[in-house]
């Protein structure tokens, strides 16, 4: 069954209140951006869960900070999200593969990193890698499938269609989240056009159990809840 939700982030501990109080819809809970407005808030974690959970918000998933989950320390922060995960008894946390010059080494040290996870929550949590087309990532989207690692799919950073429906119908397995939005050009996160509406049907039909996550630019914030709505009146109609 495909939950739906929207992205909401935060960039300070006193933000909490003004966005996951009093929210009528699923949400994914973004942590700071960059690092260097995550770590004030790192050693909250534990207080901003037990805030969001006092307000009854439905949580699906977490998207974690951006940074390298190729070196060492990656275990380091990693398990912290993935215990801030695990408070709001969240399953998926979203990684972004980091620009790198990669070689194989880097690459196997990357999957080490995602294996020592794997084996520390034995699948209570786990970490879905982000779908970017730049060749310097760590992961691109075909290696993400060719080392068989869960997925989140962003269906605005793949410029070509018919790659996002090769996705879905030869590895929907292993695509656990979809960030949803439209494209136009270099443009991206724009609100949801016919394509979008053709996944989500696509989903629909095909069965798929996962989390769907409308993703939009600020501006376009005012559209999310009614294209929500209009997205889990067509699952209920399919």
């Amino acid at each position: 069954m495909i939950k739906f939700g929207i992205r909401q982030s935060f960039d300070r501990i006193e933000q909490a209140e003004e966005r996951y109080a009093n929210l009528s819809m699923p949400i994914e809970v973004a942590l700071p951006y960059y690092w260097d407005i995550y770590e004030p808030v790192r050693r909250h974690l534990s207080e901003i869960a037990e805030k969001i959970k006092s307000y009854n918000a439905t949580v699906l998933s977490i998207h974690a900070v951006q940074a390298p989950i190729t070196d060492e320390k990656f275990k380091i922060w990693g398990k912290e999200i993935a215990d801030f995960a695990m408070m709001l008894v969240v399953k998926t946390i979203t990684l972004h593969p980091n620009n790198i010059n990669k070689d194989k080494d880097v690459q196997e040290k990357t999957l080490k990193n995602l294996e020592y996870f794997a084996d520390l929550y034995k699948n209570e949590i786990v970490f879905c890698i982000e779908t970017f087309e730049g060749a310097r990532r760590v992961f691109t989207p075909d290696e993400i499938v060719s080392f068989n690692l869960p997925m989140t799919l962003d269906t605005a950073h793949i410029r070509n269609d018919r790659k996002i429906w090769d996705l879905l119908k030869d590895y929907r397995e292993n695509i656990l989240n979809v960030h949803l939005s439209a494209k136009e050009g270099n443009k991206q996160h724009l609100p949801i056009d016919n394509f979008c509406k053709e996944v989500v049907s696509y989903l629909i039909e095909n069965k798929w159990d996962g989390n769907v996550i409308l993703e939009y630019l600020p501006e376009f914030h005012g559209r999310m809840l009614t294209d929500l709505e209009s997205l889990k009146s067509k699952a209920k109609e399919d």
